[in-house]
């Protein structure tokens, strides 16, 4: 939809807006700006799109539809130079927005979707741009994953880190378990998005469903990584296992097997209604393992299909920050797991996190910016994700642990 409001004529500028906007993990509806001299011709536009089911509301700048999923559709347009205060605006939420209104109001000045405007003369201030808006009130540019009122407005905000930061991927599936293509192909997908490195992380023996790898097997798979390491050039596959944590808390391989690889990723797919004591003591085991570098997706949830485990989120974070383990934000849209708030504490704590795609095929690399937008609202920069540093330091690392 967006794309085609961009393309139509007369369009200046074309936004999502609201909580997709923001990325948060769940949205009810969705928001589309445009920028435009002509407001009805983009309105008859939208409403000729493919998508569109039905056109509910209609007015002189404003037309809301339903689309053939159900999902309700809001566009808005404006004129160009109101641009700025609009995207902001329409972009909440609802809580940052009145703060935002509040702190408008302590220097003299009125706030709505089209402008800013002096109180005491009626003056109306035009910002075509969004960090105008922040910029007449004093404040630095908050970006969009932050207007929650989570504080923003009182801390000095870090360097958030980008899409473009992420040098690597560590958890990801080839044919040797239940992934779609070979450790080759997945290299050289990852290598062509501009990755560095990936772990290859298949599943282990217990996880019989997704035909988990016996030792002898995950051994055999060493043997082809190496061969796929001298045939990609200029890029490292890493040899690991997404080892499962057994229903009693042992892990699925023996300690001096998980210290042949090069990277150990512990997960619990099982067991995950065992009741807070037992399964964060199963998690707890796992991350005081030494040879266990990573949790991945630590609660086991389905956006919007399947709770997480009920889980001690402060010991298990406690713990690894103590021992250096680093947590896994799973990029994929049905985990989003460690979610944002769980990610931020884990941060306050000084725990590193690591953003991974848990692909099977090589479209499932394209996730990865599901996973940053989450770290985004977590505050996350750049620093504190295990895989947005170069390899050395990557494997440093896990040595010191």
């Amino acid at each position: 939809i967006l794309a085609e409001l961009r393309a139509a004529p007369g369009v200046e500028r074309a936004e999502v807006a609201g909580s997709l906007r923001r990325w948060r993990e769940t949205i009810g509806d969705l928001d589309f700006l445009v920028a435009a001299k002509s407001p009805q011709a983009v309105m008859d536009r939208f409403a000729g799109l493919p998508p569109v089911a039905e056109v509910m509301l209609r007015g002189s700048t404003k037309t809301s539809a339903r689309l053939s999923n159900g999902t309700q559709a809001d566009l808005r347009v404006v004129e160009r130079r109101q641009w700025g205060t609009a995207l902001q605006y329409f972009t909440g939420s609802q809580a940052h927005n009145v703060r935002l209104r509040e702190i408008a109001q302590k220097k003299g000045y009125s706030l709505s979707e089209y402008a800013i405007t002096r109180v005491k003369t009626g003056k109306e201030i035009l910002c075509a741009e969004e960090d105008e808006v922040y910029a007449r009130l004093k404040l630095p540019y908050i970006p969009p994953e932050l207007r929650e009122d989570r504080g923003e407005f009182d801390a000095e905000l870090p360097a958030l880190i980008e899409w473009q930061d992420i040098r690597g991927d560590l958890q990801m599936h080839s044919t040797w378990s239940d992934g779609e293509c070979s450790i080759e192909e997945m290299a050289r997908a990852a290598k062509a998005r501009g990755l560095k490195y990936i772990a290859i992380t298949d599943h282990t023996q217990s996880l019989g469903v997704a035909n988990g790898l016996s030792p002898e097997r995950l051994r055999k798979q060493r043997a082809e990584i190496d061969q796929v390491n001298q045939r990609v050039k200029r890029f490292r596959v890493l040899h690991g296992a997404e080892v499962e944590i057994r229903a009693d808390g042992a892990l699925d391989y023996a300690d001096e097997l998980l210290a042949e690889l090069d990277i150990v990723v512990a997960a619990l797919h099982t067991g995950l209604r065992q009741g807070q004591v037992k399964t964060t003591q199963r998690l707890l085991a796992a991350i005081r393992n030494p040879h266990v570098d990573i949790i991945a997706h630590p609660s086991g949830r389905l956006v919007g299909e399947r709770d997480g485990a009920d889980l001690d989120y402060e010991a298990i974070l406690q713990a690894a920050a103590e021992t250096r383990t680093i947590l896994e934000i799973n990029a994929h849209p049905s985990r989003l797991d460690l979610d944002e708030i769980h990610a931020r504490r884990a941060l306050e704590l000084g725990c590193v996190l690591a953003i991974n795609s848990d692909a099977h095929n090589p479209a499932g690399l394209d996730v990865m910016e599901y996973g940053v937008a989450v770290a985004r609202r977590a505050w996350a920069t750049a620093a504190q994700v295990a895989n947005a540093w170069p390899l050395a330091k990557l494997l440093a690392y896990i040595e010191a642990r």
